[in-house]
């Protein structure tokens, strides 16, 4: 099981354990062969698409492709489209892709971005300063 697998599988436990009900998809994006994110997930407040990377670096870049992809989902599914990054030693950042740094093919997060957390217990917590 490689480090994104890992990542994945942490983020569905830590969204069961904060109420919400949780699908991992089981291929990685290239390997779909309909757009979807790596992880949904609601509860009776929120319905999330997430897009998950994990990172030992300061930074993740996530290509624009995936990014559309990850929204047409989330437009047509109804619910809000996220870039999860889990940072080691720091743990899970999201962010809106409207909310993102752009470069000219990617989405970059930086774990100094200001998101949501997740915070066992009581779901997505707005992280104003990391």
């Amino acid at each position: 099981m490689g480090k994104g697998s890992r990542a994945e599988r942490e983020l569905v436990n830590l969204l069961w354990s904060s109420g919400f009900a949780v699908m991992r998809s089981p291929a990685s994006g290239s390997g779909r062969k309909h757009p979807q994110p790596d992880v949904l997930a609601s509860n009776d407040k929120r319905t999330v698409g997430i897009e998950t990377k994990s990172t030992s670096g300061d930074s993740v870049y996530v290509s624009k492709e995936e990014v559309k992809k990850l929204e047409n989902f989330c437009k047509k599914f109804g619910c809000e489209p996220l870039i999860g990054v889990r940072f080691d030693r720091l743990g899970w950042l999201f962010v809106r892709p409207e909310d993102c740094d752009k470069t000219e093919k990617s989405f970059k997060v930086t774990r100094d971005e200001v998101g949501w957390t997740l915070v066992r217990g009581q779901g997505f917590c707005r992280q104003e300063t990391l």
